[in-house]
């Protein structure tokens, strides 16, 4: 795959100085990822910070799906998966014996690379999360989470006239907003993404790019994605992976003007990748 060219520093700077003062929303050491006998993940470490966009980039099968997947224990649904070191959301370690991973996954969301509306309605995709969870007491508060959730997904609008229509009859950029406003609706801490945007036009991207912007002020958000100029837009940290390691994270103007090593300065500028 060819990549964009480096990204100069106009272009990245509007992102740039938002991580002064973040507090750490996800701590990582040492941690390491085996898929039976291979292992994918190789004593990665770094800290995530709330409220900011924080974009993991590299080749394809460099890890950063299987480090973001680790968030929200993900890879406990695969066969033969074992994941050590220690991750901490807030503090407390996600694979403590007495942390449920049910519950983790209502506090830590995923968006995944296709749009996966539920066959059902609108309404009911946004609806069904509060719904197994309790969240809503009342058919009227259960239409304000409903409303709310459509609205941070920059959705309601679209969709305010026809709640009750299947949500897989939506565009694929409305697909995409739709699944957003169902993860939003349980009040999740963080927000993962994996390649949100790969099946979207320009356009649809464009929109959710917008969205992630707005959903940084209250969220957590961590991005996988193969575009170098969409790491360079919408976050404010980027994380560089190569073969299972993390190979250098910082400032995402720092990453992309500056980078530290060369293999980070190689992938950017397209030399490999």
């Amino acid at each position: 795959m060819n990549q964009a060219p480096a990204m100069t520093a106009p272009e990245v700077r509007a992102n740039a100085g938002a991580l002064t003062g973040a507090a750490t929303k996800i701590s990582a050491r040492d941690v390491n990822v085996f898929y039976g006998e291979k292992q994918a993940l190789f004593d990665v470490s770094m800290d995530i910070p709330d409220r900011a966009v924080t974009a993991f980039i590299g080749p394809s099968g460099c890890g950063k799906t299987t480090f973001l997947r680790c968030f929200n224990r993900m890879n406990d649904t695969i066969d033969k998966c074992r994941v050590s070191g220690v991750l901490e959301i807030e503090g407390k370690n996600a694979y403590a014996s007495d942390v449920d991973p049910v519950v983790l996954r209502s506090r830590v969301g995923m968006v995944f690379q296709k749009p996966n509306p539920f066959p059902k309605t609108i309404y009911e995709n946004v609806a069904y999360g509060p719904r197994i969870h309790g969240i809503a007491k009342s058919k009227a508060q259960m239409d304000e989470i409903v409303e709310s959730s459509l609205r941070r997904a920059g959705l309601w609008d679209e969709v305010k006239d026809r709640l009750n229509q299947p949500g897989t009859g939506l565009s694929g950029g409305q697909q995409q907003r739709l699944v957003i406003a169902r993860t939003v609706a349980v009040n999740p801490d963080i927000i993962l993404m994996d390649e949100p945007c790969s099946a979207l036009d320009p356009i649809a991207t464009a929109k959710i790019e917008e969205l992630m912007d707005e959903l940084k002020q209250n969220y957590c958000i961590i991005i996988v994605t193969h575009s170098m100029a969409q790491a360079a837009r919408v976050s404010q940290k980027t994380a560089f992976f190569h073969m299972g390691k993390l190979v250098e994270t910082g400032a995402t103007e720092e990453i992309f003007t500056n980078p530290r090593d060369t293999r980070t300065q190689d992938y950017i500028t397209g030399r490999f990748g």
